[in-house]
Parts: structure tokens; C-alpha cells; sequence
């Protein structure tokens, strides 16, 4: 390839759809004995099979993406936010007080947008990696059930029914605890109460009324500066908090749903082996491929833009960004406009990630439950084809009818055009700021309606992934014991006995392979 070429592959390459290609690792046993023992500890390489090794740039910075979600810097925000107010209350809150807010909030939320479009990247990315592994593990699960050499001296009916009804008990205990899947510590109890209330309606209610009132109150303040102080103040506040807030948030449920997954990989892997020890198959899983969905120019150059901020070169972008700020505030002799200039350019460019965010978020939602849609039909084949009753679904709450009106405004937020304005209301900004030489009104003008816009996405973004959390936890319940179904009904169809002292439950799964023996 030459030079011309690799240098376009490289500019072209961002935002680029790739499809997933995996296949569970494969369980290979031996029929050498009536009795074997299958070893002591699964290994992560036996259970799924990670994502290619990324450069040592990428790692670093998923790394500092991991920190950015920890629960010790989400911590150390609200310190800094404490300490700030007690300063101001201090010092009567005078108005450097709040453009050093105001900067920082923008800096900070301008961070976190790159930061957040990471992990987002990542945690899709991961989900669909393992949901292609577990519909490569249940492919071969039920052509093993479905062949001959299994069911060659298959029990009766009667017989299912009557070794169940022997280990009812310890069947029924694996059940219970998968049911109820991994207890959370109390921290993470309590920022779920606090996701859900700040993600609600009601909090866009509260939001927009304080809007509402601050706009009253102009004709009052002469539609001063230091009216348009105190509205910015505030939204960088609750920017502040917010974008913190979400990152930790989806940290504290990925992990979450990690422990889930493995719950449900370390039953596969058992139900696996079990029925290729009886039947001597060690061909391995397949392959399956979950292609990408066809998408518009529109989309494209949104994704191009997401890869972007969500890269080293969104990194890179930002750190010449914010070293000429810094030559430049001797020359600018360190005023308010200088400390402005940096508060101007990230709340113009963060109010469009805003909405870039959300229309990633939510494209990447769809393909996820296609995907989760896709695996639960194999399963429910399964159970149809070996007659088995299919174990019912986990209900989900009635949505009522405020949280469907919120939730078709986040839908709103999403679309492509909801960028597309994004990005005019920013050049229209620019236009007006431009006519006034940059000067504190002008940059306040560009800070005020993007900053209070931000603020409403990040609000609506919180309340999407509640909604999407809720939903992936009741879908990898159903996953989970329709699973312990399937083990149950093949330790029956193989006259395998399950002792009591095997199952050491982690999650509700046994985290070693027991002893399988012939009854």
C-alpha cells in the first residue's frame, strides 16, 4: 500500500462500523474414564475469549477512563464543590469566584464528554463481544441436545420428572441465588436512589423551572452580566456534578453486569462440558458474526466525530487547545476575559458532544437489544425443541406516562437532526460573538444557552441509561435461569448426580467444575 493510501485509511478509519467476530472457547474433555474431574478453577480463558490486545495509547487512556468512573473521584468532585461553595460564602461570592466555576465546570465537563464517549465505546463494544460468545456457546449446546448420541439412552418422561424431584433441593437453591443475581454494597444502593431521582422527569421540572425564574428575573437585573453570571454559576455546578455522576454511574453497572455475565458463562461452561463429555464431541463452538448496522452520510460523520473526541485524538486536540490558553493569559494579563476564552470553547464544543453522546448512546441501545433479542430466540427454540417449559420472563415495571413522555424526549434528543441544530445554534453563537469583538457580554451570550442545553442532555442521558440499565439486568436474569433450566434438564437426560458439596456458589453459580459420575 502506498504512502497516499495509508494516509487516507488513516483519516477514514475513524467512526469506521467493524463487524464482531468471536467464538466461545471451547470445552474440550476426554473420554478416557468413567470418572473425571474437569479441574479445580475455570480460568478466564475458559470462559470468554477478551477482545484484541490494544495499542499501549489505548490502554492508558481506557485506564484513565476506569479512574475518571472510580468512586474515589466522584468523591473527591463533591469535596471540590463543597470546598468552592464555603469559599464563596466566605467571600460573598464575588464574580471571579464564579467564572473560576464556570471555567472549571466547562474544562471539566469538556473532559468528561471524551471521557464518556470512551467508556460508552468500550462497555458496547464488551456487550457485544460477550453476546456473541454466549450464542456461540448455546449454538453448540443445542446441537449437542439435539443430536442422537445424547439422547441414545434418554430417560422417559417419568424419569426426567423423578431424578428432578431428588435434587429438587439443591436444584432449586442454584435457582433461587441466580434469581436474585450479585448483592450491591450500600454506596451503590444509594447512588442508584440518587440516579434514578436525578434522571427523572421530575428533575427536568425542577431544572427548566429554575430556568424559568432565572429568566424572569433579567428585566429585573437589567439583563446584566452578573445576571448571566448567576445562571452559568449554577449550570456549571450541576454540570459538574452530573458528568462525574454518570461516569461513576456507569461504572458501578457495568461492573455489575460483568458479574452477572460471568454467572452465565460459568453455567454455560458446565452445561457445555456435561453434554460433551456424554457424547464425545469436541468439535469447536463456531464463530458468529453480528454485523454492523448500514448507516447514512449523516450518521457517518457522526461517528466519525464521536471516535474523535473518544480517542487519543480528542486527547491530543485538547491538550493544544489548552496549552495555547495558557501562553496566552501573560499576553492578556491574566483577566477575566482571558479565563473566559477557555470557558467559551469548551461549553461551545461540550453543547455538541452533548447531543453527539445521546445519539450514539441510543443507536448503540438498539443494536444491543437486537442482539439480546437474538439470543433469547435461540433459547426459546431450544426449550420448544426438548419440550421443556420455557421458565417465564422477569416483569418489568409498567412504564407510566410521565416516564414515556421522558422518554420520547431523550428519543428526540437523539436524532441526527438534533446535532445538526446543535451545531447551527453554535455558528450562530460564534456570528453574535464575533459582532461584539469577543468582549465578556459576547462570550457570556455563547457560555449561557449552550451551558443551560448541556446540562438538560446530561439530565436526559442519566435517565437513558437508567432505563437501558434496567432493562439489560432483567435480560440477563432471564438469560441466567433459563441456563440453570438447561443444566437441570441435562444432568437429568444424563443420569448425572449433582452433590451438595460441588455447588459453592458465587453469584449463585458454582465457580469450580464439580465431579461429574455416572449414576
Amino acid at each position: 500500500m502506498s504512502i497516499g493510501l495509508k494516509i487516507k485509511e488513516i483519516f477514514c478509519s475513524p467512526g469506521r462500523q467493524h463487524q464482531i467476530q468471536f467464538a466461545a472457547p471451547t470445552q474440550f474433555v476426554s473420554k478416557s474414564h468413567d470418572y473425571q474431574v474437569v479441574g479445580e478453577e475455570i480460568s478466564p480463558e475458559a470462559l470468554y475469549n477478551s477482545e484484541k490486545r490494544k495499542p499501549w495509547g489505548g490502554r492508558l487512556f481506557d485506564n484513565i477512563t476506569q479512574y475518571a468512573g472510580s468512586r474515589i473521584s466522584f468523591l473527591a468532585t463533591l469535596l471540590i464543590l463543597l470546598i468552592w461553595a464555603a469559599v464563596g460564602a466566605a467571600l460573598g461570592a464575588p464574580e471571579f469566584w464564579q467564572i473560576f466555576m464556570q471555567n472549571a465546570g466547562s474544562i471539566q465537563c469538556y473532559i468528561s464528554d471524551t471521557l464518556l464517549m470512551r467508556q460508552q465505546q468500550n462497555h458496547c463494544q464488551k456487550l457485544l463481544t460477550i453476546i456473541s460468545q454466549l450464542r456461540s456457546r448455546i449454538t453448540t449446546v443445542s446441537r449437542l441436545l439435539r443430536s442422537n448420541d445424547i439422547h441414545k439412552e434418554a430417560p422417559t418422561a417419568v424419569e426426567l420428572e423423578e431424578h428432578a424431584e431428588d435434587h429438587s433441593s439443591i436444584a432449586e437453591a442454584k435457582l433461587e441465588n441466580a434469581i436474585h443475581l450479585p448483592n450491591e454494597h450500600w454506596f451503590d444502593k444509594c447512588c442508584n436512589w440518587v440516579s434514578i431521582a436525578v434522571g427523572s422527569i421530575y428533575a427536568l421540572v425542577l431544572y427548566w423551572s429554575g430556568i424559568i425564574v432565572w429568566v424572569a428575573l433579567g428585566k429585573m437585573m437589567g439583563y446584566s452580566d452578573l445576571w448571566q453570571l448567576y445562571i452559568n454559576t449554577a449550570v456549571a455546578v450541576e454540570l459538574t456534578f452530573t458528568s462525574m455522576f454518570l461516569q461513576n454511574t456507569r461504572r458501578r453497572h457495568m461492573e455489575y453486569l460483568e458479574k452477572c455475565l460471568k454467572s452465565i458463562m460459568l453455567t454455560d461452561c458446565e452445561l457445555e462440558t456435561l453434554l460433551r463429555r456424554n457424547t464425545g464431541d469436541n468439535e469447536p463452538n463456531p464463530v458468529i458474526t453480528i454485523d454492523p448496522h448500514p448507516v447514512t452520510r449523516a450518521i457517518r460523520a457522526i461517528d466519525y466525530y464521536g471516535d474523535v473526541i473518544g480517542s487519543g485524538v480528542g486527547v491530543s486536540v485538547s491538550t493544544v487547545v489548552f496549552t495555547v490558553w495558557i501562553c496566552m493569559g501573560n499576553m492578556m494579563n491574566w483577566s477575566a476575559d482571558w479565563w473566559l476564552i477557555i470557558g467559551t470553547y469548551t461549553g461551545l464544543v461540550g453543547f455538541i458532544d452533548g447531543f453527539v453522546l445521546r445519539n450514539v448512546y441510543f443507536r448503540q441501545d438498539v443494536i444491543l437489544d437486537e442482539q439480546f433479542e437474538v439470543l433469547s430466540e435461540l433459547d426459546e427454540s431450544l426449550f420448544q425443541y426438548l419440550n421443556v417449559t420455557l421458565p417465564s420472563k422477569a416483569e418489568a415495571q409498567k412504564t407510566s406516562l410521565i416516564k414515556k413522555i421522558s422518554n420520547h424526549m431523550g428519543v428526540l434528543c437523539a436524532k441526527p437532526i438534533a446535532v445538526s441544530i446543535s451545531i447551527l445554534i453554535v455558528l450562530a453563537l460564534i456570528g453574535v460573538a464575533s459582532s461584539m469583538g469577543w468582549n465578556q457580554t459576547g462570550q457570556l451570550l455563547c457560555n449561557t444557552p449552550t451551558m443551560i442545553l448541556e446540562g438538560f442532555l446530561l439530565i436526559v442521558l442519566i435517565q437513558a441509561h437508567n432505563l437501558s440499565n434496567m432493562k439489560r439486568r432483567l435480560q440477563l436474569r432471564d438469560i441466567l435461569v433459563r441456563r440453570i433450566s438447561l443444566l437441570r434438564y441435562a444432568k437429568a437426560l444424563t443420569g448425572v448426580t449433582l452433590n451438595e458439596k460441588d455447588v459453592t456458589t458465587e453469584f449463585g453459580i458454582s465457580s469450580k467444575k464439580e465431579a461429574f459420575s455416572k449414576n
